[in-house]
């Protein structure tokens, strides 16, 4: 008798569920991946994935929820005119009881969540304090997955890079700006194949109510990490904004995310997961960026 083909559901389908689709694929693994972008499905189509284009996981049918042994929710927040909120809430109550043979869940999250730690080091124990929305809904998001009685467990993500995904386009354009903010503002990175890598980790060991972050092993202000990227690549160097500059310079978003200085822990991601990752730090990484 042969062994059941595992079916994973990955739900919001974009960069990351890509390269873990990918990855889970050629392990043998069936992948459905949702997307609420018909060119995006046929973008995944392409990827030898089954795509789904819906835009609410509670429009996916009967069948396939009953099929489905493994979910990863990489779902990003719903804007609205009101702002933004985490639609966990209305369809995660309606789809969990559907999914019979569900063997293991992973909600994507962010050290967002954390909020300013004032450059301290943050572990998955540190109280949660979002300063922006962003933060305070995906905590209400990881929240919906960790109380659904699913056997559900969060990775909260640092800062995603990887090809196609990163900033050396801009440095190599010239003109990035960045700011020299006094203290200076810790931030965190990770990239993408460390990400993949931590999923499939999980899925083999899987540990429901578990919280991991996910960085890599070194912090270092946004100043730094642009600085070094770009003599690295070759690209000129970015211009340093004083804090004030950057206040009126930086969108609203960009704002938030520097406000946040923290060094996130990655020592129970170590512990438990990956005892070593593909990219320790962005240097390790930058000769396949350009």
């Amino acid at each position: 008798m042969t062994e059941r083909t595992i079916h994973l559901l990955i739900l919001g389908c974009g960069y990351v569920g890509a390269k873990l689709a990918s990855a889970c694929m050629a392990e043998g693994m069936r992948v459905t991946g949702t997307t609420r972008s018909e060119a995006r499905a046929a973008d995944l189509d392409v990827l030898g994935l089954m795509a789904v284009s819906v835009d609410s996981p509670a429009e996916l049918s009967d069948e396939l929820l009953a099929s489905v042994d493994m979910v990863v929710d990489s779902i990003p927040l719903t804007r609205d005119a009101s702002g933004m909120f985490a639609s966990q809430l209305e369809w995660l109550p309606r789809i969990a009881p559907k999914l019979r043979h569900l063997k293991w869940a992973g909600y994507l999250s962010t050290t967002g969540v954390y909020g300013d730690a004032k450059g301290a080091w943050v572990d998955e124990s540190y109280a949660c304090n979002p300063g922006s929305a962003r933060g305070s809904e995906r905590l209400v998001a990881e929240a919906a997955w960790l109380e659904s009685g699913l056997p559900a467990e969060v990775f909260r993500l640092a800062g995603i890079y990887g090809p196609e995904r990163n900033i050396v386009g801009r440095l190599k354009a010239g003109g990035y700006k960045a700011v020299a903010w006094q203290p200076p503002h810790w931030s965190n990175r990770i990239h993408v194949d460390d990400i993949v890598a931590a999923l499939m980790a999980a899925m083999c060991k899987p540990h429901a109510g578990r919280i991991v972050n996910v960085a890599d092993d070194e912090p270092l202000p946004h100043v730094d990490y642009v600085t070094e990227l770009a003599r690295m690549m070759g690209a000129p160097s970015p211009e340093m904004l004083s804090p004030e500059q950057g206040e009126n310079v930086l969108s609203p978003m960009a704002l938030e995310f520097f406000r946040d200085n923290k060094r996130i822990s990655n020592r129970r991601l170590h512990r438990e997961l990956l005892p070593q990752l593909h990219y320790p730090s962005f240097r390790d990484a930058a000769h396949g960026l350009a």
